[in-house]
């Protein structure tokens, strides 16, 4: 059995990843599964796992810590059974594409060790890795726009979805429409069949 491909979209919070994804599942021959950090843990994580704090009060938690200021998000701190739970995400999306199922990833990448654990994880050569990138005013806009959402996320994480700096591919959500976007993602899987960034990433680590 083949293996399946893995579509990473790693863009801060409100870029415009999860309407590329759904374009993706439009234009794309075979099915993709999208799935990601929302539907796999922040929608499904037990409450009790993501805790509120000033950044004082309380300083740290074995989930994730939220740090609001000024009624905002600043900062989100991932306690050791958060990183637990990324690592089981990231296995489970790479024993769906060892089932030979191609997978749409939609994350948020702002860590450098959940970063890490990606690429030690995921299969490397079945992985396409996208940067989705837009001016933060841009996603400040949609983040206020969509309303549901904590207020802060997009700035909290804009300047560190990208440190690493490499991709297979980026695109501009604020340029190009959502089908645009996926065209060109397809365009470039197809031109590039066997990606290279996250090989690249382990031989830096």
């Amino acid at each position: 059995m083949s293996q399946g491909n893995i579509i990473l979209l790693n863009g801060t919070s409100s870029s415009g990843k999860t309407t590329i994804a759904q374009a993706l599942q439009e234009v794309m021959e075979t099915p993709y599964l999208h799935t990601g950090i929302d539907q796999f843990l922040i929608k499904r994580l037990p409450k009790r796992l993501i805790v509120y704090s000033d950044g004082i009060h309380p300083a740290t938690a074995e989930g994730w810590l939220a740090v609001f200021r000024n009624e905002a998000l600043s900062q989100v701190r991932i306690g050791s059974i958060g990183y637990q739970w990324i690592a089981g995400m990231y296995r489970a999306i790479a024993a769906l594409a060892e089932a030979g199922l191609d997978v749409i990833v939609d994350d948020v990448i702002y860590d450098q060790r959940v970063l890490k654990t990606a690429v030690q994880t995921l299969p490397t050569p079945q992985v396409y890795f996208v940067g989705i990138r837009c001016p933060l005013e841009v996603a400040e806009g949609r983040e206020q726009a969509r309303g549901s959402q904590a207020k802060g996320g997009a700035r909290t994480f804009y300047n560190l979805v990208h440190v690493h700096g490499i991709y297979d591919l980026e695109v501009d959500s604020a340029t190009y429409s959502p089908m645009e976007c996926a065209m060109h993602i397809k365009r470039g899987l197809q031109a590039k069949p066997t990606p290279s960034a996250f090989s690249q990433l382990r031989a830096v680590e």
